[in-house]
């Protein structure tokens, strides 16, 4: 896979900072599957896609 630039707003950065400095595995997993993943390009289905359904 190649390079993926992703933009976050001030507030992501700041929340991405604060996960960084607490090491919170659990808030830096839904960091990424509620803030990053759903920015990818997707060529084919995400396991983060499933994972976030309202169902689950």
């Amino acid at each position: 896979m190649g390079k993926v630039l992703i933009a976050l707003d001030e507030e992501d950065q700041l929340i991405l900072q604060r996960i960084c400095l607490d090491k919170e595995a659990e808030e830096a997993l839904e960091f990424v599957l509620e803030k990053i993943a759903p920015k990818l390009p997707k060529k084919i289905p995400c396991l983060a896609g499933v994972l976030m359904q309202p169902e689950r």
